[in-house]
Parts: C-alpha cells; structure tokens; sequence
C-alpha cells in the first residue's frame, strides 16, 4: 500500500485537492531518513520556532495577495557544533523536491506521520514527541479554525533558548598526578616520593616496594603493564611535566616527630630508671639506718671479743716478682694486684684480679710499661685509678681500660676526691701534685707544690678535712680555700715510707722510717675542725714501734673486726706482720717469711679477711673469733 491510500483510509486527516507536485518532497524526506537517527530535542524546539514565524508570514502575504497555491519552503534548522542553526533556502521557481544540505542531519521519517491533521494548521505532526520533522502547509490551509487557534497559541509561547551542549570533561587533567596503585597524589620527598619502573610506568615508591615486595622474586611485574620489574629497577624521577605535590615540609615534620617520640621514650626509660635507682637508694638508706642502730646498741651493751687470725690462701702471683700494690673492689668481691707482665710478646705491668670467694686467680690487665707504685678504687664510680713511674695514670673501668693520661713526671701516689667522684689527685717526684678531672683528662686542673720539700710524694689520702699527702720527709694537709689550696705541715717528723686515713674514726696513720739509732714508728693522729676559728687540729693519739731496720718501702694499714680494731704493719727484723691493738685490743703478730711490701683488710659477708703482698705472693688471713 502506497502512502496516498495510506492518508486516505485516515479518518482524522483531511486531504484538499492539491496539485501532486507538493507530495514528493515528504514522501523523499521520509525515505532518505530511514537511515538515520532521531533528532537532537534542540532541533526540535528551533524548527517549531521558524515554524510559526513562517506561518505568520504566510498568512500576512495571504491576506494582502491571494493566489490559488501558495507553497511555502520551510528553513530546517539543525543544530551542530558550529553553528546554532543551519537554514536550508528552497527554490520557488522549481516544484522538484527539496533536496537538504549534505551538512544538515537528516530527520528520520516515521510511519505513524501525519499532515494536516484536525489539531494542527500548519505542521507535519509525528506520534513520537521527540521526532524533529515540521512542514509548513500551505496559505489555502489556513482558513480552518482549528489551525487558526494552533498558530495563536504558538505564538503566546516564547521560544525556547537555543543551549550548546557542553563536551564532557576529560580526566586528562588528572594524569600524571595521582600513584595508579593507590590513587593518592605522590610527591618530590618522603615514603611516597615519584619514582619509575625499568618500563618506564610511574608510581608512589612506598606503593610499588609493597607491591614487588608481596610478590615472589622470579614472579615480580609492574602493576601497570606486567612487565618484569625489580626492586633495584625503581628510578626517583624529577620531571617539569610531571606534578609532585611538595611534601618535604610534611616528611620533615614527620622526622622531628620520629625524633621527639625517640626522645620522649628515652626519657621515659631514663626516668624509670631513676625511680628504679632511688627506690634502691631509699631501701639502702633504710638498711643503713637499721645497721647504725644495731651498731649503737651493740656498742653500748655488747662487750668486745677477741680474735685471731688465721692463715686462709697462700698464693704465688708471679715468680718473677714485680708485685708491689694491692687494693679492694667491694662490688665485685675481688683483690686488684698489681704484678709484672708474664706475656714476652707484651712486657711491662699490670695487675692481676683474685677472687675473694673462691681465692682463684683472675684476669691480668696490662696498664704501664714500667712499675706500678699505686692502685686505687673509685666505688661510687666503679674506676680503678693506677700511676706508675712511666709518669702515666691509667682508669679501668669495670674491669676495661678506658683512659691513659700522661702526667709528664714519673708517679708515686694517687687517691680518689672524698666529695668530687669526679676528681682524682696524682702525686710525684719533686713534691709535685696535680689534680685531674676524668671528664677532661687532657690538663690538669691545679698544680701543687709543697714548700721546701722536693721528695717524692709516697701517699696521697682525700678526706672531709682536706687532701693528706706524705712525702719522704714532710706530710702535710691541704685545705681547699675557695679552690686554692693552703698547706699545713702535720707535727709528726720524718722520714716517712706511708699515710693512711680512716674516715669512720676520722684518724691518720703515718709511718715513720727507721733510722740508725731507733726503730720504726707508727704514728696515730686524730683530726678535728675547732668550733671557733675552725682550724684544723690534729692530736697525736698514740705511737707505736715497729721494726729495726727499713730497707723497704712498706706501707701500714687499717684492720677491722667487729667490737676490735688494729693497725697493720710490717717489720723487716723480726719477718714477721704486726697488729697493734687499739681500743684496748690485743695486739698479734703473724708470721711472714716474705717481707709484706702492702696491707689490705677487707669485709665480706661478715668475715674480716686480711692481704699481705709481698713481691711474688699473696697471704690471706682469716679473722676468727676465741673465747677468751
């Protein structure tokens, strides 16, 4: 069935006689858009405009000249990306179809089109709203009143604004940005820093090391491509192109906040630590107390009782020879003597560690390449100070030499402050002293010089009063007037071999020399601060004789028992080691075939142990109690 029985057998459409030659241009319009898509809704709302600017044109021309067949030639308004409208002119002159421009898109041509139907006067209507097609009929057709009421209510309409559509927006912008891995900007530092695999593929470097890493070595690729990738393939790019956001304020930010958070937890454990150590201190303090009072009353109520002594360990330390000095390490339960050198790759000096709990022979610690002439302990600080006469002092500590200091003088004495545990004193030929500090070894803080007396200086002892040095014929104390010292000569007279102090009862033993015509003398002085003047006094207590003849330097000593105390010292013509008695204690002598050149008394576990050095071994003695 053609189209003309199709319009026919319509019941809704009123088809005039008009001439055949205004068909052909639907009918070839309706053919040729088969093959095209449904029109843009713009084009729609642009062809209905002209529309009725065209109908009202036609009517004015009617009215003013009326002709048999008025044809009017629509303008087809197509909306593309260059222009809002696209009018196609047709001629008047040539009633062949109207053939639309090759730039202007077709409007598809649909069965259920209708012309001049009874609700329109002047337009081609289709079924489907969004079909784009309109034709304008003819001048004859507008007497219908049904057109005439169409054309009026087109016209109270405004037109409808012509819009171009906007292209989407592309994610161009975004490449180059953003890590593919974990879609966050990366950036010019820090974890998270631009970098390329071998393929050439960008990535955040914290995100591609995560992902190689959870990879097995052989099966490692890039996450982009699959490419084979390694870790040593990663490349730190620096490109103008390429935007890196700048996190090198964040990443440094984020170093002080690692080094804060380390020294927040160093603090932290610092401060543990002092709490740890202050509840100890507190619970030693508490101890102390409770043995004060235990002292006090056993003083008061308890009577003295009588001890002997009695041979524990005889010990060879070196057949050589070369022992000279001994001193105690109250932590470590442990004898540090001094002895030369067994080893002929290393020769010199050094001192051996012997065990008080088993008597075993310990450690050697090489110190000097010459003779050692003193040793001594440092307990708050846990050092062991030694001189020798290769004019250096050495300081252990735990066990370990730490620092060598080089004096400039060959050195006979040392000693430890009594309120500084920081400083120590060194003492040498020509009645030289100098005062140190461990935290700066490399100078000597004061220099000391005792007047009129060249001697070397054999014993150095820091107590409360001030610092006690004993040299070959005078002993003097120093008093510290704000950090200048002032000597006072003591009145005991020389020549002397040694000096020892004892801070509990606050006296100082000085051993004098024999001479031709007289024995060895030890001399026991009390030292005390007068209350007005505060001068120091000194009050010779007691003095007891010692040996005939003096050919060795030994040194005397304090030993101590509970409810007795002596004084230890050797003499050379009668071979043999004496205790004087004090405080009413009876004085012993033990036999010693070997000359003791040094006297170590010692407590440990409530046994009184006493060490005589001679030059190659070592006595301990036992205090035992009689009942007597």
């Amino acid at each position: 069935m053609d189209e003309d029985s199709q319009l026919d057998s319509s019941p809704s459409i009123i088809r005039p006689e008009l001439p055949e030659h205004l068909f052909p241009r639907s009918i070839e319009l309706g053919e040729e858009s088969n093959s095209h898509t449904q029109p843009d809704p713009v084009q729609d709302e642009n062809a209905q405009y002209n529309l009725n600017e065209a109908t009202t044109s036609s009517n004015n021309e009617a009215s003013n000249e009326p002709r048999e067949y008025d044809i009017w030639r629509p303008n087809i308004g197509v909306y593309n990306d260059d222009s809002n409208s696209v009018q196609a002119q047709a001629s008047q002159s040539e009633p062949e179809t109207v053939q639309l421009q090759e730039t202007a898109p077709l409007v598809p041509w649909r069965p259920g089109l209708s012309l001049l139907n009874d609700n329109s006067s002047s337009a081609f209507h289709s079924e489907d709203s969004n079909t784009g097609i309109i034709n304008q009929e003819s001048n004859s057709l507008s007497s219908f009143p049904d057109a005439d009421v169409k054309k009026e209510e087109s016209l109270d309409e405004p037109p409808a604004k012509v819009r171009k559509l906007s292209s989407p927006k592309h994610n161009d912008e975004m490449d180059g940005e953003t890590c593919p891995i974990c879609l966050d900007t990366w950036g010019n530092s820090g974890d998270h820093r631009l970098v390329a695999l071998k393929c050439g593929h960008l990535f955040g470097a914290q995100c591609v090391e995560r992902w190689l890493r959870a990879q097995n070595t052989k099966d490692r690729s890039c996450p982009t491509c699959k490419g084979k990738a390694a870790l040593k393939d990663l490349r730190f790019i620096y490109a103008r192109r390429l935007v890196a956001a700048d996190t090198s304020q964040i990443t440094t930010l984020q170093k002080q906040i690692d080094f804060l958070q380390a020294e927040k937890s160093r603090a932290e454990l610092e401060l543990q630590k002092s709490r740890i150590a202050h509840r100890a201190c507190v619970l030693q303090l508490e101890v102390l107390r409770s043995t004060l009072m235990k002292t006090q009353v056993s003083k008061e109520q308890a009577p003295r009782r009588s001890w002997r002594f009695a041979l524990e360990k005889n010990l060879e330390i070196c057949k050589d020879g070369g022992c000279r000095v001994l001193t105690y390490n109250c932590r470590t339960c442990e004898l540090y003597v001094s002895q030369k050198s067994t080893n002929n790759l290393f020769p010199g000096f050094g001192i051996r560690k012997i065990s008080c709990v088993d008597y075993k022979l310990g450690q050697f610690v090489h110190l000097h390449t010459k003779p050692i002439r003193d040793v001594t302990y440092s307990q708050p600080r846990d050092l062991l100070l030694s001189v020798g006469l290769d004019s250096t002092a050495r300081i252990v500590e735990r066990g370990i030499p730490s620092t060598s200091i080089q004096c400039g003088l060959p050195l006979w004495s040392c000693s430890w402050d009594y309120l500084r545990s920081n400083e120590f004193y060194v003492g040498g030929v020509g009645g030289v002293i100098h005062q140190y500090d461990v935290r700066n070894p490399s100078s000597y803080i004061q220099r000391l010089n005792a007047p009129g007396d060249m001697s070397p200086v054999v014993s150095l002892c820091s107590t409360e009063y001030g610092l006690l040095s004993c040299q070959l014929n005078s002993s003097w104390l120093w008093v510290a007037n704000m950090r200048q010292w002032e000597p006072r000569s003591l009145p005991v007279d020389g020549p002397f071999m040694s000096l020892c102090y004892d801070n509990e009862s606050h006296r100082a033993l000085l051993s004098r020399r024999a001479g031709c015509n007289e024995r060895s003398r030890l001399t026991l002085c009390k030292l005390k601060a007068s209350v007005p003047s505060g001068e120091i006094l000194f009050d010779i207590e007691q003095t007891f004789t010692g040996s005939a003849r003096s050919s060795l330097m030994s040194r005397s000593s304090w030993v101590k028992a509970p409810g007795a105390s002596w004084v230890a010292a050797h003499s050379e013509s009668d071979s043999s080691l004496y205790l004087h008695g004090l405080d009413g204690a009876r004085t012993m002598s033990l036999p010693a075939v070997e000359p003791a050149l040094d006297v170590c008394s010692t407590q440990m576990n409530g046994d009184t142990i006493v060490a005589a050095l001679s030059e190659s071994r070592l006595r301990l003695y036992k205090a035992v109690p009689t009942n007597s």
